[in-house]
């Protein structure tokens, strides 16, 4: 078979890279689109991947994200009739999806930001298989036109899947001067996403002069916002792509606005807090209720939690590790789910239930209790 995958986002390369590894290995053609969009050709060619780029990112207006996706969508459109695909498969693209259903391409979609519903409603309605994340409720996905029949929750969250073939390197910590476990890993909001509506400046601004004077290695979304942390001494910010889940690895802490780099890190076993302004997504709240992640927007209750999770560094590690491995890995459904397509020529959907419990919660070292509890643990 041959298999299209838009990528159209710098975590989505993560994302599909062990599916397209693993197609390629069992024999299938895999063509790869994107976008011209915060260094998404440099990740994919730090892969070695093939692609073609098709249009670019719109920008924060809706009128520069309409004309954008219009124009992407006629050049995708041009493409895919030329290549002729038997199977697309994309996560939040509001194009791929559309395309394929315009030329009856079978679509495997995987989604897992509820709140963005602008955009979600170009996607669902035209999805064979939507793949999405239990923590999720069903609904919100079926008021933004997904169909009943066609959808296949997974017990586990997309980032998961960005650890396929993942060893760390250390080559990561010396390009940057930094040593293991003595620096801090941040994330600042997505400003140019349609579901942000957060303030333009950053929670972190007030959070790094509560924390202890160590280096912080921190990505900035925008030319802005990276210019508003210049004023910090501690604070790295790289001028090119880096091993960022190598980074992550051997971080003492990841502290976020965004998701994607809080997930990773949980998926890693790393401590992660989130400060995130707006309304949190599902799978946010599904992992602060299992005691992986610690939400807030309060720069003085962040640096005190951050306090505590250096402190039981070890034994939170472990209970993390321990919570995750109980999840599902996105890859191996996708993979799966294509496998029984090549076969059957359908898609396997599930019963749409509540999140199940996963992870072997003994051994769990609450972030509440005292330090002297730790230590007998």
């Amino acid at each position: 078979m041959k298999v299209w995958v838009d990528i159209t986002n710098a975590p989505h390369v993560h994302f599909f890279k062990g599916v397209i590894r693993e197609l390629e290995k069992a024999g299938h053609e895999v063509l790869i689109t994107t976008r011209d969009f915060d260094g998404l050709t440099g990740i994919l060619d730090m892969y070695g991947f093939d692609y073609y780029v098709v249009g670019r990112h719109g920008g924060a207006t809706l009128e520069g994200k309409l004309i954008a996706g219009t124009e992407r969508m006629y050049r995708l459109s041009k493409l895919i009739v030329e290549e002729k695909p038997d199977l697309a498969l994309y996560k939040h693209s509001a194009e791929a999806p559309r395309v394929a259903f315009g030329l009856q391409i079978p679509s495997i979609g995987f989604v897992d930001n509820e709140t963005a519903v602008a955009q979600n409603k170009l996607i669902l309605p035209y999805t064979r298989l939507l793949l999405f994340p239990k923590a999720i409720d069903a609904y919100d996905f079926l008021k933004c036109g997904a169909d009943p029949n066609g959808m296949r929750p997974v017990n586990g969250f997309s980032e998961l899947a960005h650890l396929y073939g993942f060893k760390p390197d250390r080559g990561v910590l010396k390009e940057l001067g930094l040593r293991r476990n003595e620096y801090i890993v941040m994330r600042t909001e997505p400003v140019k996403a349609n579901y942000f509506n957060g303030p333009e400046k950053s929670v972190l601004e007030d959070v790094i002069p509560l924390l202890p004077d160590i280096p912080i290695v921190l990505f900035p979304r925008t030319p802005e916002q990276r210019e508003r942390f210049e004023r910090f001494d501690n604070v790295i910010m790289p001028e090119r792509p880096v091993d960022s889940l190598s980074l992550l690895y051997y971080a003492r802490l990841m502290i976020g606005a965004g998701g994607t780099m809080n997930r990773e890190a949980i998926a890693l076993g790393t401590p992660t807090i989130s400060t995130y302004p707006g309304r949190l997504l599902a799978v946010t709240r599904w992992l602060v209720e299992k005691g992986v992640k610690f939400h807030s927007t309060d720069p003085v209750k962040v640096a005190a939690m951050a306090e505590r999770m250096i402190e039981m560094n070890g034994s939170y590690r472990a209970y993390i590790r321990s919570v995750v491995s109980g999840f599902e890995n996105p890859m191996d459904i996708i993979l799966k789910e294509i496998e029984t397509y090549e076969e059957l020529g359908k898609f396997t959907t599930m019963r749409v239930g509540e999140p199940s419990e996963a992870g072997n919660l003994r051994g769990y070292v609450s972030l509440n209790q005292g330090s002297d509890e730790e230590e007998r643990n």
